[in-house]
């Protein structure tokens, strides 16, 4: 099993602190938000990882170089990132798709835990969700016996959609190297070709339910604490979700910089 880390965009909801600087590298308690992905990936038992970079890739490049650990890297570079969404990034990197895949934003902090119980899971192909509550937003999964029945992305929510039932996707997936050659491939490229780049590539995994052709568990997050950062105040809120996280010691063979300076204002703890 390999990891996919998709670390392309440009983060322009945390502008100033993303104009000289990937989101990835953004830190929460003094470290890059990629170093703790990374270090839950070696304490997983990962070996390999492949991050797509765009916005700033070099900079992703200098500050991890090829390995990480245990953990090997390699880099697939979205060039045209400034106007495509993550369904390219994830594209771009359809080579190194020869292996069972954990998929992973790079834009997300969660417990080291949560990606061991993926690997455990009795299925295949799962998506890690959490239940929905009115202050989250974005693709959500509806399910029944622990598989998913269908994928509704934000954009195709009414106004007056049920959301009682509904589960948050966390953006961590894991997929079999069969569903990947089989099934997901053919409709990504499918995507691709008809110019669809402005996607979420979880169209293709909505399109790949809505058919039947891929049966989808569901994990609950349960105890295990997760957050999405798109924001300075997801950037507090992080701070104040996981306040006992180690501070960052991983050298900086690069130079890089990325200490972002949170302030003292907090989030209240029910606002993700």
């Amino acid at each position: 099993m390999k990891a996919v880390i998709l670390a392309a965009g440009q983060g322009t909801r945390l502008r100033p602190l993303t104009n000289h600087l990937p989101k990835c590298l953004v830190q929460v308690h003094r470290k890059p938000l990629l170093q703790y992905q990374l270090e839950s990936l070696q304490q997983a038992g990962i070996q390999h990882c492949v991050i797509v970079v765009g916005y700033l890739g070099d900079m992703v490049q200098r500050h991890f170089g090829p390995k990480f650990g245990n953990v090997r890297i390699t880099y697939v570079t979205n060039e045209i990132f400034n106007h495509t969404n993550n369904i390219y990034s994830l594209w771009v990197a359809r080579q190194e798709l020869n292996d069972d895949i954990l998929l992973l934003e790079g834009d997300l902090l969660f417990e080291e835990g949560l990606l061991g119980d993926i690997i455990r899971s009795p299925y295949t192909d799962v998506a890690v969700v959490d239940r929905f509550n009115p202050s989250m937003n974005g693709t959500v999964i509806l399910a029944q016996d622990g598989l998913s029945t269908s994928m509704i992305l934000k954009t195709q929510q009414s106004a007056d959609f049920d959301y009682r039932n509904a589960l948050k996707t966390v953006n961590i997936y894991a997929f079999s190297r069969e569903t990947l050659a089989q099934q997901f491939l053919p409709i990504l490229d499918q995507y691709i070709d008809h110019g669809l780049t402005s996607e979420f590539y979880e169209a293709v995994i909505s399109h790949l339910i809505a058919r039947g052709d891929l049966q989808m568990a569901v994990h609950l997050t349960g105890n295990r604490m997760w957050t999405e950062i798109d924001t300075e105040d997801d950037l507090r809120q992080a701070e104040r979700l996981f306040p006992d996280l180690p501070l960052g010691s991983y050298a900086d063979s690069g130079g890089v910089v990325v200490r972002a300076d949170l302030g003292a204002r907090t989030v209240p703890t029910d606002s993700i």
